[in-house]
């Protein structure tokens, strides 16, 4: 062989050597990339889908005629289609599947072009390509993602036995497509109103290890069942959250959720106690649920003596900011309503405490009816009962209030309310705000 001969063997070889290396250190990304986008952590996966495209691109241009090229552009077209690319990677694909030799390679293909003519609108396409890979013998994660695919398209027709079935077929398939498939089936089951599709779906993805790096998306879909039914089934639905497979932070994210539809379906013992197993615990999660449970005492809080009672809930966490402005306001709201038996003005400032800073309506309210009440002549008096009337959720107290504000109807505050003429409401409101805030400097 000639020396040049060689020479040019030689790069040949080097070049091969090159091309192989940049398709496998590809497909490292794209599985890296894939594992990513399955814990959440879509940007750094769309990163990692970026570097894929890039590296694959630049290889097939390269070498367009290559033995591996259309391991390359099957490549190629699968990042682009998790980067919102279907119609980029339909041509990809669509030359994959034309130079694809390696038995089993063209089957697959199929698939992520079915998913390229879904996301381009294109259904019955997408059956068509599904049902021939499947014919094909279809194994692994494409054959997960296939079922996953039809299973949508299969719904989205009105076929639910069929579609429910292809959604099942799906999470058995491959474990990679199990937590997709089953998140998918809890999204469809709410928006299908499928209660007993919803229970399955979220039944098998508390007991799925890999699920709980997706709570944030399964607690977002239980919220959504809870607008959809009510949230006493949502909390229903969830079940024991303590059985479950998740890891702890995980776990006590859905125990927070639970207690708090249970909260709201009116189940105050059971929302306290599933809170207060939170907080005696360990990790961020407590300081979310002593917030949580202060939050709900001070919702229901009448008397200045029980806003006492949230300090030893709130004590523990106090170097949280949140739990630092409560207790905070906790003092204001002490101060202010001392100041309140000497000049009751104090009652007013302590009431605004109550209701913009601690959250805590139904003692607002009697503050602010302290405050009208020491002087009913008093300027101030109105804007008080009208506070007062904000706050209040009662039918009865509401017309009350608004009975005992017709002696005021004079008052630009009642007639700015009223949408009336308001001549001297900036003065008073002027007023108002500098003799708070020297109540604020004592």
């Amino acid at each position: 062989m000639t020396r040049v001969g060689a020479a040019v063997l030689g790069v040949a070889v080097l070049s091969g050597c090159a091309y192989y290396n940049t398709l496998y250190n590809s497909e490292r990304l794209y599985i890296e990339a894939e594992a990513l986008r399955s814990d959440g952590f879509d940007s750094l996966a769309q990163a990692r889908y970026e570097d894929v495209i890039r590296k694959t691109s630049e290889a097939y241009r390269g070498r367009p005629a290559g033995a591996q090229s259309a391991q390359t552009l099957f490549l190629l077209g699968r990042a682009q289609l998790r980067t919102g690319q279907p119609r980029e990677a339909r041509a990809a694909l669509a030359q994959a599947a034309t130079l694809a030799r390696e038995p089993g390679l063209r089957p697959q293909i199929l698939v992520y072009q079915a998913l390229a003519s879904a996301r381009l609108g294109e259904e019955a396409a997408a059956v068509a390509l599904l049902d021939e890979g499947f014919a094909a013998g279809l194994v692994g994660q494409p054959l997960g993602e296939g079922y996953l695919l039809r299973g949508r398209l299969r719904l989205a027709e009105g076929s639910s036995s069929d579609g429910w079935e292809d959604l099942e077929r799906a999470a058995e398939a491959d474990a990679a497509v199990a937590v997709e498939a089953g998140i998918e089936r809890l999204r469809l089951g709410v928006r299908y109103r499928d209660l007993q599709q919803a229970r399955v779906a979220l039944g098998r993805l508390l007991l799925n290890e890999q699920a709980g790096e997706r709570a944030d998306t399964v607690a977002a879909l239980v919220a959504s069942a809870a607008t959809r039914w009510s949230p006493s089934v949502a909390a229903t639905i969830l079940g024991d959250v303590e059985t479950t497979s998740w890891d702890r932070p995980a776990r006590n994210r859905l125990a927070l959720l639970q207690a708090s539809l249970l909260h709201l379906a009116g189940d105050t013992a059971a929302a306290e106690a599933q809170a207060w197993r939170v907080a005696r615990g360990r990790g961020e999660s407590v300081a979310k649920a002593r917030l949580l449970l202060a939050r709900w005492r001070l919702d229901r809080m009448r008397d200045l003596g029980d806003a006492q009672a949230v300090l030893p809930i709130l004590l523990p966490v106090g170097d949280e900011p949140e739990a630092a402005e409560l207790l905070a306001a906790v003092d204001a709201l002490d101060r202010y309503s001392g100041i309140g038996l000497d000049q009751p003005l104090g009652w007013f400032a302590a009431a605004e405490v109550a209701r913009d800073r601690l959250g805590a309506p139904i003692l607002a309210r009697g503050l602010f009816l302290a405050y009208a009440d020491t002087d009913p002549s008093d300027p101030w008096a109105p804007k008080a009962l009208l506070a007062a009337l904000n706050v209040s959720v009662n039918r009865a107290d509401q017309d009350w209030l608004r009975g005992r504000l017709e002696a005021h109807r004079d008052s630009p505050y009642v007639q700015a309310a009223r949408g009336g003429v308001t001549v001297g409401f900036e003065d008073l409101e002027d007023e108002l705000r500098l003799r708070l805030s020297e109540i604020g400097t004592r």
